[in-house]
């Protein structure tokens, strides 16, 4: 039988059981359907919250791993871009550049796991707003608020030691000492233990039940409070982002929103990516090492992106279009407080008159011309490009001295006097830190390795084999070309930089033809 033959109850009972995409279809049926159900804004937010978790509109559904911080997909898949999710106030699919982290990642702002309660919605609709309140108590309901606060609780509790119980501590002390706590919380496959069966449990074995118990909490909880997700814009327009005493938050006329963090090489690829597109010197192919103390071979950073409202365009875009960025990796748009002062690259204070006249590329450029916006933002690049020629300076005299020591230590004495011979003729390895070399001081170090080759094929037909001459060897192979990398970058940063004075124009086709909002 159709459902418009059915009495009127009767169809607002089978109404009410219908999920958030059917009542708004059903609602467009016909005039009496529409007169019958008058969808308010709240449903057609259910609609669009049900839409985010059908891939063909909302994309694959995250899931995060508390304990182990992973994200799958993760930030630099393909598939995080195709990702939306749903603003219930401007009722909209936005990609996650249109909000912060925490009303996309925080447990109860997350996209539900597939096939939990909160995957499988039921329209919230009723056939009628009016109610007859019934008769309170207070002492039951005080009772039953004191009762939810307490489970609360245990709940927090019983997922914070799910998720961080045991790990990083190779005989698990930790998760031993804790061992009460998760008893008194109620966590499944604990409960009748003792302290001694705990101990001698296998670690894989514990993890497995802290993981269970933590999966049994998110399929309850992920997703519960999505109908309070809004966008950085709708925020904005409420107030709800700037706040007198967040010095990253920008101001209220521009305000800032952290985003995710990214890889990059160094800080010209993080504020200037893949800008040599635009010049006759291309980029190398490869990265260079970043010479980090507890991690020798890589080659990439994570550094914070941001989002910040342009007053002008009213576009959210990254906070590189806006000619904002500092030069180290851990830098923030913090603006001057008490007792505290935030900088910009060129060392001006981050006050808020400085942000309240800040604007994007496409703003400034139509404000102030093309010539003008091709002056700031060269002189921006050049200060990172100098910034970069001293680290890989840097990194191309670091192994000098490390290679020094190996020969004074571990080869015979003769061979220790002819090195310390060859590096006092070397005199720009003894300069300081500010120092960026010439062309005759990257010519002179290529000079030295190739002399440090002559004499290591000599060492090695005189002193013979053993582990010491293995590793130096093994070091060696490592050291040449990685300094023939380091070099190939710092002549293509030293181009660079003098096609940037030549022609700044180069840079505003660059920054006027990308999207803003882009973060690569």
């Amino acid at each position: 039988m159709s459902l418009d033959l059915l009495p009127t109850e009767l169809q607002c009972q089978v109404i009410r059981f219908l999920e958030p995409i059917s009542l708004i279809s059903v609602s467009q049926v016909n005039t009496h359907f529409r007169s019958l159900i008058k969808p308010k804004k709240r449903h057609f937010a259910e609609r669009l919250l049900a839409l985010e978790l059908i891939p063909e509109y909302g994309g694959p559904t995250p899931i995060y791993s508390s304990r182990e911080g992973r994200l799958e997909p993760g930030w630099y898949g393909e598939e995080w871009e195709t990702i939306r999710w749903a603003c219930t106030d401007c009722l909209r699919l936005l990609p996650h550049k249109s909000f912060d982290n925490h009303s996309i990642l925080k447990l109860r702002y997350r996209k539900p796991i597939p096939g939990s309660p909160a995957s499988h919605m039921v329209t919230t609709w009723e056939p009628t707003w009016y109610t007859r309140s019934r008769k309170k108590n207070p002492e039951r309901a005080k009772r039953d608020a004191d009762d939810a606060r307490r489970e609360e609780k245990k709940r927090r509790q019983r997922y914070y030691l799910a998720i961080t119980g045991g790990m990083g501590y190779s005989i698990s002390e930790y998760f031993i000492d804790r061992f009460e706590a998760i008893r008194d919380c109620d966590m499944d496959g604990f409960q009748g233990l003792s302290v001694d069966q705990v101990r001698d449990m296998d670690q894989k074995d514990r993890l497995v039940l802290l993981d269970q118990n933590a999966l049994s909490i998110e399929r309850e909880e992920c997703g519960k409070k999505r109908w309070l997700r809004k966008c950085n814009e709708c925020r904005f327009k409420r107030g709800a982002i700037w706040q007198e005493s967040d010095l990253t938050c920008g101001t209220p006329r521009v305000p800032i929103v952290p985003c995710r963090q990214l890889e990059f090489a160094s800080h010209v690829d993080r504020y200037f990516p893949r800008f040599s597109e635009f010049l006759d010197n291309k980029r190398p192919a490869y990265n260079t090492p970043r010479g980090l103390i507890y991690r020798e071979d890589a080659c990439e950073q994570l550094w914070s992106m941001w989002m910040v409202r342009c007053p002008t365009c009213e576009h959210w875009q990254e906070m590189r279009a806006f000619r904002i960025g500092g030069i180290y990796q851990h830098w923030k748009p913090e603006r001057m407080g008490v007792g505290d002062e935030g900088t910009n690259w060129d060392d001006e204070t981050i006050t808020r008159h400085m942000l309240n006249e800040a604007c994007c590329n496409s703003c400034f450029a139509e404000s102030n011309g093309r010539q003008e916006l091709g002056r700031a933002l060269s002189e921006w690049l050049l200060t990172l490009i100098q910034w970069e020629m001293r680290r890989l300076t840097m990194l191309l005299s670091s192994g000098f001295p490390h290679l020094g020591y190996k020969i004074r230590e571990h080869l015979p004495k003769r061979y220790a006097v002819e090195w310390k011979g060859i590096l006092s003729k070397t005199p720009c390895l003894d300069k300081d830190y500010y120092y960026m070399f010439t062309h005759n001081d990257i010519a002179l170090l290529r000079l030295r390795r190739d002399q440090w080759k002559t004499m290591w094929e000599d060492v090695k037909r005189n002193v013979g084999d053993g582990q010491i001459i293995e590793d130096l060897d093994l070091w060696t192979e490592e050291w040449i070309p990685s300094s023939e990398r380091l070099e190939e970058h710092w002549t293509w940063m030293n181009e660079c930089r003098i096609e940037i004075e030549e022609k700044p124009e180069a840079l505003v086709e660059w920054a006027l033809s990308r999207d803003g909002a882009s973060f690569t």
